[in-house]
């Protein structure tokens, strides 16, 4: 289940996007509230095409690529959440001030190392993407 306010972000931006594209399409949004944002990359990869944007490759292609957006941003959203749950820990007299103390600096240790690989995956999967396209996806 997903919770209430990532599906009502999903579901607004899938509403805000559809309308941009001159049409609001009422399917995808009610897909989006009903059954939660892992059915986004669908919706990206069959979206109507604004006039500046171009689709390489069928339908499983995009779809590939949409999920991969998708879940790099699940992972960020997972270490926001995890980074802000730890860093606002609140006093236990139970724990040390010393363990706390571990906890967050390992939290911001984490945190960086996050967008240091999270960088990296998305400068290689970039560069897959190109080679493909390249390749064999030629339009």
């Amino acid at each position: 289940m997903w919770p209430r306010w990532v599906r009502a972000i999903a579901t607004v931006w899938v509403a805000w996007d559809s309308r941009q594209r001159k049409n609001l399409d009422w399917f995808w949004v009610l897909v989006i509230f009903l059954l939660g944002p892992l059915l986004l990359p669908f919706y990206l990869a069959t979206r109507p095409l604004l006039k500046s944007e171009k689709r390489v490759g069928g339908l499983l292609w995009n779809l590939l690529i949409s999920c991969e957006t998708l879940f790099s941003w699940l992972a960020g959203l997972a270490a926001a959440a995890v980074f802000v749950e730890n860093v606002s820990m609140p006093y236990d007299k139970n724990r040390a001030e010393v363990k706390r103390a571990e906890i967050k600096a390992g939290t911001l240790i984490g945190v960086a190392l996050f967008i240091v690989a999270l960088g990296l995956e998305k400068m290689g999967f970039d560069l897959f993407r190109e080679r493909i396209e390249k390749k064999y996806l030629k339009s």
